[in-house]
C-alpha cells in the first residue's frame, strides 16, 4: 500500500471512529424515576420519532413536527412539536424495555435496559450499565 494510500484508509478510520448516530443513546432515571433518554452524538441527525417497547408492544410512543435537534428527552417531557401518539404505559421493573429512536436520515439507532438496571444512578450505555461518573466522562469525550 502507498504512503497516500495508507494516509487516507488512517483518515476515514480517524473520521468514523468518533461519534456517530449508531449507537449513541443512552437511558438513565429522572429523579421521578421516568426514564430519560441522552444522545451522546456529536451532531447527530434530528429525531423525528421515538418509543419504547415491551415484548413488541408500544409502551410509550411520540413523534416530533417539524423534526427535534434533541440531546435529552425524558418520559412526561412535553417539548416543542412533540406529539405523543402512546402514553408512559409504566412496565414492571424487571421487563427488557427498547427504545428505538428514528432519526431525520432515516438510521433507527436503539438500545435495550430495564428498570430495575437503572436504579442508584445507574445508566445504560453500549451494552453495559455504567455510574453516573462513568458515563459523564463517555459523554465527555464528544
Amino acid at each position: 500500500m502507498t504512503r497516500w494510500k495508507l494516509v487516507a484508509v488512517l483518515a476515514a478510520v480517524t473520521a468514523l471512529g468518533g461519534c456517530s448516530s449508531g449507537q449513541s443513546w443512552a437511558v438513565k432515571l429522572t429523579p421521578t424515576g421516568l426514564p430519560q433518554f441522552v444522545d451522546t452524538a456529536c451532531g447527530a441527525p434530528a429525531v423525528t420519532e421515538a418509543w419504547v417497547q415491551a415484548d413488541s408492544k408500544d409502551v410509550w410512543r411520540v413523534g416530533f413536527a417539524p423534526p427535534a435537534k434533541l440531546r435529552e428527552l425524558a418520559v412526561g417531557q412535553k417539548p416543542e412539536g412533540l406529539q405523543e401518539k402512546v402514553a408512559w404505559q409504566r412496565p414492571n421493573g424487571d421487563a427488557r424495555l427498547t427504545l428505538t429512536v428514528r432519526l431525520e436520515d432515516g438510521s433507527t439507532p436503539a438500545v435495550e435496559f430495564t428498570l430495575d438496571g437503572l436504579r442508584d444512578g445507574k445508566v445504560k450505555f453500549e451494552d453495559d450499565y455504567l455510574s453516573g461518573a462513568e458515563f459523564e466522562q463517555e459523554r465527555a469525550k464528544c
